[in-house]
């Protein structure tokens, strides 16, 4: 009897790491998706355009963008809790303005159980000018606080 429960268990196991395993988000997947995901799908004020080249043209050419894929902030560090939830997955831009200044986009785009969702939406907006830090709601918000600045220059 105990042999066969130690199989079941094993099986148990097994589904879980891979079953979790093959949802999880790739970067390339992750990429991809922000890529082609309208812009006005997070922000209805926004266009149609892709996302990615909607950022561009806020930004600007000479901007750097740096991604990186994360827990959208949701682990608390402890596993017993952590393990029995299905955290988010964020994409999440940092882009270098200028030497003193930076903006930084997370987008929710799935989950580690589930994969990517049919649903994205905004996990953090800010702004970082010398020591202050803006936060928005919306990217509309951030592009009224952008443009002004952009037409200084």
């Amino acid at each position: 009897m105990s042999a066969c429960r130690t199989f079941v268990f094993l099986i148990a196991l097994s589904l879980l790491v891979f079953g979790s395993a093959m949802a999880q988000i790739s970067a390339d997947q992750a990429i991809g998706f922000i890529d082609q995901l309208p812009a006005s799908r997070l922000d209805p004020v926004l266009p149609r355009t892709p996302f990615l080249s909607w950022l561009k043209e806020l930004v600007g050419p000479a901007a750097k963008i740096h991604w990186e894929m994360n827990d959208c902030s949701e682990l608390t560090g402890v596993a017993v809790v952590d393990d029995e939830r299905d955290i988010s997955v964020c994409i999440e831009a940092t882009i270098l303005l200028s030497e003193s200044q930076k903006i930084g986009i997370a987008v929710r785009i799935g989950t580690e159980r589930k994969g990517l969702s049919d649903i994205p939406t905004i996990a953090n907006i800010y702004l970082e000018a010398g020591e202050e830090i803006v936060y928005f709601k919306r990217l509309s918000e951030l592009q009224k606080a952008l443009t002004p600045s952009k037409s200084k220059e």
